[in-house]
This record gives structure tokens, sequence and C-alpha cells, in this order.
């Protein structure tokens, strides 16, 4: 037996398999944990940072040798307005596919899915017009923040999640009001189409906090102050539930959080603003479902929703990334970081951009050979 062409043909089939099924893969037998290790691209590099350019609806990979970006994906849409988003938003990443929504298609946007490694697109079915729209203006169309992809790494399946939310009008004060009120869930490859899950009550999505999917569930803040609580979408067995908020972050208002992914777990990101100066918390939720505060940071601004990458913390300024590494001292009950103007950190890149307006967003990128084919509806 020619064991050089099978080796071959074996490693054929796992570039074809998503990141994480290649590293479960590796448990098979020798043979198969050295194909991973050795010709499979995640398991020689980890995760690179991906930003994502809002204005320019461009996807960047950073490159820590030249401390430049480079493009992994543009939008061929030229964008009409340089001081404003592009229509085209990225909902997020998983497994090196890209996940995006036009949010100037249709009601609700337009999701697709990209591989920008095989150049290929999957166009994702329509979101079923479960919205409802009061008065007489037009809703918002910032549609992609009602969106989030995810990956449950045991049943191997990919989930695209529209959560329950409202749009006001296009401007304060304005009677227009477009109503999301049901939990809507897509699975890819399969016949069915979108389904509304079962939720406790009313489940609204404030949007300004995000939605973030890790470690197998998809998550969000309900609107309101003193009573709004996270929810928790299993992206699993779809069992929807809800828990409580650090104390913090209540008392800082749901106009001064967001939530993060934080080390493969779920994390809140809480400022606050006060006269003594700006300074920011990071709280992590446990496998135990505790919040313990695990960052505290001072004078700079984290990126979102992703901001750590290894050891790595990374915080923006302008078009500048920076990366810090967190202090060690083991009397203090979090790892303790104190940021300021003199102190800005390891440059990591500049963000293309012709403006010093270029907002970006950051997420982990890995690239795959996953063909998307088989994912089409059937």
């Amino acid at each position: 037996m020619d064991f050089s062409t099978s080796t071959d043909v074996l490693v054929e089939i796992l570039l074809r398999l998503p990141p994480s099924a290649r590293r479960r893969a590796r448990l098979v037998c020798k043979m198969w944990r050295e194909s991973v290790d050795d010709r499979t691209t995640e398991m020689q590099s980890r995760a690179q940072p991906l930003l994502w350019n809002t204005r320019a609806a461009v996807a960047y990979i950073d490159g820590p040798s030249t401390g430049s970006c480079t493009d992994v994906w543009r939008s061929s849409r030229p964008c009409a307005d340089p001081y404003a988003d592009a229509d085209l938003q990225l909902v997020g990443t998983c497994n090196g596919l890209l996940c995006l929504c036009d949010n100037d298609e249709r009601s609700g946007g337009a999701v697709t899915l990209v591989n920008p490694a095989t150049g290929e697109s999957l166009l994702v079915p329509p979101l079923p017009c479960t919205e409802y729209v009061f008065g007489r203006r037009r809703c918002r169309r910032r549609w992609d923040k009602a969106y989030s992809f995810g990956y449950h790494p045991t049943s191997g399946r990919y989930k695209v999640v529209h959560v329950p939310c409202s749009f006001g009008g296009w401007s304060s004060g304005s009677d227009g009001v477009c109503d999301f009120a049901a939990l809507q869930v897509l699975t890819l490859g399969q016949e069915a189409p979108w389904r509304e899950v079962p939720r406790p009550g009313d489940t609204r999505c404030n949007l300004e906090a995000g939605i973030v999917s890790v470690d197998g569930a998809t998550y969000w803040v309900t609107a309101g102050s003193a009573t709004a609580r996270v929810m928790s979408f299993s992206l699993d067995d779809e069992r929807v539930v809800a828990f409580s908020m650090p104390l913090a972050a209540l008392l800082a208002g749901p106009d001064n959080y967001h939530l993060a992914e934080v080390h493969g777990r779920l994390g809140m990101v809480v400022h606050d603003r006060s006269a003594s100066g700006r300074s920011t918390g990071v709280w992590v939720l446990t496998e135990k479902g505790l919040w313990t505060r695990r960052y505290s940071l001072h004078s700079h601004d984290l990126t979102r929703p992703q901001f750590v990458y290894g050891e790595d913390v990374v915080t923006h300024h302008g078009r500048l990334l920076y990366g810090h590494r967190p202090k060690s001292d083991m009397s203090l009950p979090c790892q303790v970081m104190k940021i300021n103007d003199k102190d800005q950190g390891t440059p990591l890149a500049r963000v293309s951009g012709e403006t010093s307006f270029c907002r970006s967003r950051t997420y982990a990128y890995v690239q795959t050979m996953e063909p998307l084919g088989v994912y089409a509806a059937r």
C-alpha cells in the first residue's frame, strides 16, 4: 500500500472539514494527528486578528512582521459616502468563514456566507417577513446588528441566529418602528428554512450591547436598564435561558457595556466614565455560571467584539492597534492593566483607510478550505 498517497487523500479530506472538526480528528490515531499538525493551516499558526472596516466593507488580516494589513475580502460595491458605514457589514466569523449582511437589499437584510480562501459564497435564505412596521417612516437599516453566526463543535453544525429586537425610525422622535418579536434560527445544510424558537417572555435585544456566539451558545442582553438580563441560546439543543449580569454593568447602565469573547468564554466589557477618570473592567462568565473580573484597564479603548489574541490584549487609537500584556500580580483579584497615553503598548498594525474617521471591528480568523457548496439548500 502506498502510504504517501493515502496520506495525501486524507489531508485533502481534512482540509474540507471545519477547523474544530480537524482538531477532533487528531484523536483518531497517530497518522491523523501528524497529518493535522503538519499539513493543515490552523495547527501551524494561531488565529489571526481579522479587522473589518465598517465604512469601506473590507476585511484585513494583521501582518505581524510588517505592521501593515493585507486584504482578505473586499466588497465590489463602491462606498458612496466615505464618512458613513457601508450597507454591507460583517456579522461575524467562524472557522474561517465570513457571515455578511447587506442592509440595503431587503427588510431584515440579505445574509451571505463567504470563504475568502476559496472564493466561494453562499446566499442564505431570506428571513421570514415577521417584522411589523408601525408609523409612516422607514426603519433604520442596520439589520446586521440583529444577527449572529455560530458553530457547535460537537454537532458540527453552523447556525445563523436572528434575535428579537426593535428598530426605531431614522431620527430621534420618529414614529417609525420595526419590531421583530421572534427568535429565528437557520441551520446550514438542512432542508428546513428559518425556524422560530420558543423563548421565555420578552427577550428583545439591546442591539448596542452586541451579540456574541461563543462556546456553543449565542448570547445577547435584553433591553432595559435595571431589568436587563443576559440571554443564552444553545446552538446544540436550542434552549433559551436567562441569567444575571455583573452588578457593575447594571450600575453603569445600558450605554456603558457590551458583550465580548474572552479566551473562548463570554465576557462583558463595562465602562466607568466617572469624574475620577475613564476606566474599563472586563468580566468573564466561568464554567460554573459566575461572573469574575478578569481585566481592569485605564485610558484606552478595547477593540470589539474581540480583543484578546493569545496573551495580547488589543486596544486602538485612531487607525493604530496596540498589543498589551497584563501585569502579573497574584495579590490582585484580576489581571490589572494600567494603560495611559504614555504607555500605549506595542504597535501591531495600522488599519487601512483614507480618512482618520476609519472605524474597525475585530474578529478571529483562520484560513480554511472548507467548501460552502455542501451547505446549499436542498
